[in-house]
């Protein structure tokens, strides 16, 4: 089949999204292939008020772990899948993949590039949240929290550390703040901002994960202007799915995928 001849039924593709990347994903696939695709976003509902691009259905909620997503393929006639969600939300990326493997259902993984230390950079790399909150007591005594709203009980009991916390939405999971303070905030932030942010609240430190992307990235350059140390929770690695590194590669595939289909 040639992208000029449209199938008698165009493919249908399923896009796990929840982030910018994901309705970008959405607009090049729209004006690139247009009827020769149906899009579906799937959303796991976990922050409100979402972006969501004009003319595709989105299904809002959970699948209830991988057999769900396969009910949902075979109830969809879904002919593939893109995992655009955010490089650290790595259980739903751990269930479509397995999903995908089960049922041989095409996949590929978006992943935005992580950002690079350069040499004006104090990064302080861990593994994970419970690692950064450990050591954030010997790094400084003011510290902006931009590591996303879950696992904050990491950083329960840091008496002697005051935090600045900022999300999306207020945290599901329970987390009392009694020292410091709720920043209610969506990107992007810009540099100005971010450094008008951290010098007004006397932040000495930052714990963020390396998220990657332009929306966020303000923060890493305020603090490398201020000379900040940025304790950095490394990304986790890829699923066993096709890899897309960029929004070009994406298309590639696409393309590759409907010329042999």
């Amino acid at each position: 089949m040639s992208l000029s001849q449209p199938a008698t039924r165009p493919k249908h593709i399923l896009i796990f999204g929840g982030t910018g990347d994901a309705n970008r994903i959405i607009e090049d696939l729209m004006h690139e292939f247009g009827r020769d695709i149906r899009l579906q976003l799937s959303l796991a509902g976990r922050t409100s008020a979402p972006s969501i691009p004009d003319g595709v259905p989105v299904r809002i909620g959970g699948f209830g772990g991988p057999e769900g997503i396969i009910s949902h393929f075979k109830t969809e006639q879904i002919d593939l899948v893109i995992d655009a969600t955010h490089p650290y939300a790595t259980q739903i990326s751990g269930n479509i993949a397995q999903a995908c493997h089960a049922v041989a259902m095409p996949c590929i993984q978006y992943h935005r590039p992580s950002w690079e230390e350069t040499d004006r950079d104090n990064w302080i790399s861990v593994k994970s949240i419970e690692e950064a909150a450990s050591i954030l007591p010997k790094h400084g005594t003011r510290a902006l929290i931009a590591s996303g709203a879950k696992n904050l009980h990491a950083f329960d009991n840091l008496e002697k550390t005051w935090l600045l916390v900022r999300t999306v939405d207020a945290p599901r999971d329970p987390f009392d703040l009694t020292h410091g303070e709720w920043l209610f905030a969506r990107g992007p932030f810009s540099v100005e901002g971010e450094t008008e942010l951290l010098e007004r609240c006397e932040i000495d430190v930052i714990v963020c994960k390396n998220s990657g992307g332009d929306a966020t990235f303000a923060k890493i350059e305020a603090a490398r202007n201020l000379g900040i140390p940025v304790i950095m929770i490394e990304r986790p690695g890829g699923e066993p799915v096709t890899q897309a590194p960029s929004r070009a590669l994406i298309l590639e595939h696409i393309r590759t995928f409907l010329a042999q289909s």
